[in-house]
């Protein structure tokens, strides 16, 4: 590779998983990138997360693959379930499982984000307490002001989330999608039954569904997704145990033994005309925020990461960027507007009843070549 490009200076705005994990990926092929990070220090927020198996392929290449597979636990299959938890279709193969053979790994995003940062910490630099505020192109590098300070950098990445900031200084008319529904996530102090130690689980309801899965011998994470009509801004576990009162009664459990709720509406983001202009791209949420019916929204962050460092270090630092979108269009088009349609079908009665038709009657092969291409890495 030309020295000139890996002495290239990129700054990192963000250090959530995508931006951590970005970092970490050009620090394997020779860059040396900065990490910036509006948060004062590392927090664990957040509840449970499910790497599938594209996410896990690069977490792999990247040397971190047994720990967080230690810290976590594995999903050996995914079950779509009546609110009684009685599957609408099982696979005995466990279809969760690439041709890899990669699995699926459920773990506190907590954990996972201080694995990551643990590992960053080694090699490379982050910069707390740094708030992005805007940016200034110059001849050959970009001025990035934060709220109380500045830096140059040659190239920019923007990891800074659904919100991002980033976004916004490049793109000003971008904006949010609402699904009209809300998400509650929560992680519990519970010990699942043994049959469900390793099993993701959603259960559909009228208008409401529930999925959760261990995350760790003592931890369960779970999820609600309710339609906001159905439900009043000052909800608390009260209303969420009436909301699920005709689910299984382990549903109940787990909500009665989780200490911290948090809510929030689900949003993906309208898609932009690009994720680059001039020495700056957009990377995950900032370029492509989907909602979480697929799982894969981090996925498809920790995919960037992957993508990114091959084209940094296969192009002119010009064209890399170019690169990099073409190459991720159509994927994370498919993950973004799949995603939405499944969210807003099973929230609906009719069209929910045509999601578990399709669901019982699509052959298993099928099936498993749709995640096959979901889960696939270009070499």
């Amino acid at each position: 590779m030309d020295k000139k490009k890996l002495n290239k200076k990129i700054a990192i705005i963000g250090g959530g998983i995508t931006g951590l994990t970005t970092a970490l990926s050009l620090q394997r092929a020779g860059f040396n990138p900065i990490v910036y990070e509006r948060a004062k220090q590392l927090n664990e927020i957040g509840a449970g997360i499910w790497l599938q198996p594209n996410a896990m392929q690069v977490l792999e290449g990247l040397g971190l693959k047994e720990e967080i597979i230690l810290a976590g636990n594995i999903l050996y299959n995914m079950e779509i379930s009546s609110p009684n938890l009685t599957p609408l279709r099982t696979s005995k193969k466990g279809h969760l499982r690439a041709e890899n053979q990669n699995k699926t790994i459920a773990i506190h995003r907590g954990v996972l984000q201080k694995i990551l940062h643990r590992a960053w910490a080694q090699v490379g630099d982050i910069e707390f307490g740094v708030e992005y505020t805007s940016y200034t192109e110059k001849s050959e590098t970009t001025k990035i002001t934060f709220k109380n300070r500045t830096a140059e950098a040659d190239l920019v990445l923007g990891a800074d989330g659904i919100h991002s900031k980033v976004r916004h200084s490049l793109f000003p008319e971008a904006k949010l999608r609402d699904a009209e529904q809300i998400c509650w996530r929560g992680v519990s102090n519970y010990t699942l039954p043994k049959e469900f130690h390793h099993i993701g689980n959603e259960a559909w309801g009228k208008g409401i569904r529930f999925g959760f899965s261990r995350i760790n011998p003592k931890q369960v994470y779970w999820f609600a997704v309710a339609r906001k009509n159905m439900i009043t801004d000052a909800i608390g576990i009260s209303q969420i145990l009436e909301m699920f009162t005709d689910f299984h009664p382990l549903v109940i459990e787990i909500v009665k033994h989780t200490e911290n709720i948090h809510a929030a509406p689900l949003h993906d983001l309208y898609r932009l005309p690009t994720w680059h202009k001039g020495n700056i791209c957009l990377l995950g949420d900032a370029a492509h925020a989907t909602t979480p019916n697929m799982g894969q929204g981090a996925c498809q962050g920790i995919e960037d990461a992957y993508y990114m460092e091959r084209f940094l270090s296969e192009n002119p630092c010009k064209n890399a960027f170019i690169k990099f979108e073409q190459s991720r269009r159509k994927k994370v088009d498919y993950v973004v507007n799949n995603s939405w349609k499944f969210g807003q079908m099973v929230h609906h009665p009719f069209q929910q009843k045509i999601l578990k038709l399709i669901l019982k009657t699509t052959p298993q092969r099928i099936l498993e070549k749709q995640l096959s291409q979901l889960y696939a890495l270009e070499d």
